[in-house]
């Protein structure tokens, strides 16, 4: 009888401190992810809102976004092929690019072909 009754109550106390470590780990990760807001909330406070604020946010997000100004230009390097082409093919061939669309559509002509 006093048998059944000690392995009921260590039956209790595993039940209880698996309860009490799962509540700790818990307690641990919401105390984690409180510290990784309050560390966004203090960069955008501390420095995006400064960044966004300056003379030249919209130089860098236009840049971000994959925005050209008109004076910039996407340049494909490539290796220059070992035929018997002349230059001038050759620089026909691989023109320049104005916007990222004309240089995505290039891209997938020249994997297509």
């Amino acid at each position: 009888m006093w048998i059944v009754i000690a392995i009921v109550v260590m039956l209790f106390a595993i039940k209880t401190y698996i309860n009490y470590s799962m509540i700790k780990e818990e307690i641990e990760k919401v105390n984690s992810d409180i510290n990784l807001v309050q560390q966004e909330i203090a960069y955008s406070e501390k420095f995006y809102s400064k960044y966004l604020d300056s003379d030249y946010s919209n130089y860098f997000l236009s840049h971000k976004n994959n925005i050209l100004f008109d004076w910039e230009y996407i340049i494909m390097i490539t290796e220059k092929e070992e035929d018997n082409n002349s230059d001038s093919e050759y620089i026909k061939k691989n023109e320049w690019t104005k916007t990222p669309q004309e240089s995505w559509k290039e891209f997938i002509k020249s994997k297509l072909n």
